[in-house]
């Protein structure tokens, strides 16, 4: 069913999110290659979100999985924390990923545990609506899946300096090296 809504994360029947990032090169391409994308939907596929980086260059493919992933070519990820309010009523409007390179499983959680020690104990800044971190299957890599009412919104937050305490984990944990984190809108999805 398409439903153009954000996917649920935190949806109880999902195993393993393949996340995918691709180039597209412009913002008519990124249009393109949802189009494009004749994923065969599998018995365990129960969601696909489809994202256009708001810089135009990439779209990014969310992929829910309730079983193993079939025929999939991104990396694979379980989601290892979450922070969100069982009552938040705000829409998304804006996705913000940071992904990180790690030396293995150990450094995953060890990694994400320090980030969300550091967070402060308010809700933050009133346009975030919820943090997910992921630890790939293979141990290599962390994402961190952010959801914002607005783009506008997750740009204050970077310009006001609330997020340098976070800055200084990311790059002071041995082991953990910060790769590209981008702003996404959602063009389209679908779940069962």
């Amino acid at each position: 069913m398409a439903d153009s809504t954000f996917p649920v994360v935190a949806r109880p029947d999902v195993t393993t999110a393949v996340i995918t990032p691709q180039y597209a090169g412009g913002v008519e391409r990124q249009r393109d290659l949802v189009r494009a994308d004749d994923r065969v939907r599998h018995s365990g596929l129960v969601s696909v979100s489809w994202f256009a980086s708001t810089d135009g260059e990439s779209v990014l493919t969310y992929a829910q999985w309730a079983d193993e992933p079939v025929g999939e070519t991104g990396v694979r990820y379980r989601l290892y924390r979450s922070l969100a309010r069982t009552d938040e009523a705000r829409v998304p409007g804006c996705l913000v990923t940071a992904v990180f390179d790690v030396d293995g499983p150990e450094r995953q959680r060890t990694f994400v545990d320090s980030l969300i020690a550091a967070l402060p104990d308010e809700d933050g800044h009133p346009g975030a609506i919820s943090a997910h971190f992921h630890l790939s299957t293979d141990g290599t890599r962390v994402l961190n899946y952010t959801e914002w009412t607005t783009e506008q919104a997750h740009l204050e937050a970077t310009e006001s300096g609330n997020h340098d305490e976070l800055y200084e984990i990311f790059a002071g944990t041995p082991g953990v090296r910060p790769l590209r984190g981008l702003r996404y809108h959602l063009l389209d999805s679908w779940s069962t």
